[in-house]
């Protein structure tokens, strides 16, 4: 708790604190917050995923509906699921919430395996990150309690629109490129 207190008044900022005898420094947190908002976020897609197949015995609608959600996981303020349980979110680079837009963008899954390594590297801003002009910083203040208030709040808009839109033209152009290459081994 101090860990995160400290990097909220810092805004998320590169600096460092010392516990106990050890120094953490707030990239350390932002990346082992991350990882483990990474591993629940996709525990969760894999069983909706999971539960598709599994009804329909249809692989490609599977696919089909969950492309999309994991594209706009982040859509309600900047945070899914597993970002909520940490207390990080999707930022602009003035460190106020990302546009659902922005948060749509920065996941392109066709350079999960290079972005993993950025991530490692600078746990702030992978290459999605960079490339929608985010970062993840953290924000304590809406988590899984605050969701359905959030959620009365919310009003649809042309981000999200534009969001969906992205993730399901990013499902048909991903698939379109698979069968390419495919019919080419």
């Amino acid at each position: 708790m101090n860990r995160c207190r400290s990097l909220k008044k810092n805004g998320g900022s590169f600096g460092s604190k010392s516990v106990g005898t050890r120094t953490i420094k707030n990239s350390e947190v932002i990346l082992e917050n991350r990882a483990k908002a990474f591993i629940v976020d996709y525990l969760i897609m894999m069983i909706i995923w999971f539960l598709i197949v599994t009804l329909t015995d249809n692989l490609f609608l599977g696919m089909l509906i969950v492309y999309p959600i994991t594209m706009n996981k982040d859509f309600l303020n900047g945070k899914s699921i597993g970002k909520r349980l940490f207390g990080i979110q999707v930022q602009n680079l003035q460190g106020k919430k990302a546009s659902e837009w922005k948060s749509s963008f920065r996941n392109i899954l066709l350079i999960i395996p290079i972005d993993t390594l950025i991530t490692v590297l600078s746990p702030s801003r992978r290459i999605g990150d960079r490339i929608a002009k985010t970062k993840i910083g953290v924000e304590k203040t809406q988590n899984l309690k605050t969701i359905s208030s959030e959620l009365k709040n919310y009003r649809i808009n042309k981000e999200l629109i534009f969001g969906i839109i992205f993730g399901i033209a990013n499902i048909y152009g991903l698939l379109w490129l698979y069968g390419i290459i495919l019919s080419n081994l």
